[in-house]
């Protein structure tokens, strides 16, 4: 039980992070700028790892800002907009609340 709970936990902060950029995504400036050491941060090691991740899966993208050396750019992709939107429909990922409900079923 507790190992699923901590499996639910990283999905949720997986499409947390997902959401967020989602939403950015639908603005005027499509991508998130945010220091490099702020995005690629090493203190919350699980939203590290939850950042990897959607970097390896191609849901995200961070580009470096050009003559900014310590900013970084990123966005989610069409993959992430599919995984995310689909997720959201399913009743995936729709907020901390589902996680907390299903680990007690």
């Amino acid at each position: 039980m507790e190992l699923e709970m901590a499996i639910r936990e990283r999905i949720q902060e997986r499409y947390d992070i997902l959401h967020e950029l989602y939403d950015i995504w639908f603005t005027e400036n499509p991508a998130y700028i945010a220091p490099k050491e702020r995005f690629y941060q090493q203190d919350h090691i699980e939203k590290h790892r939850a950042i990897t991740y959607l970097l390896d899966k191609g849901y995200i993208v961070a580009t470096p800002v050009t003559h900014e050396p310590e900013q970084v750019a990123v966005c989610i992709t069409v993959d992430g907009i599919d995984f995310f939107e689909q997720g959201r429909l399913e009743g995936k990922g729709n907020g901390w609340g589902i996680v907390i409900e299903q680990s007690y079923e």
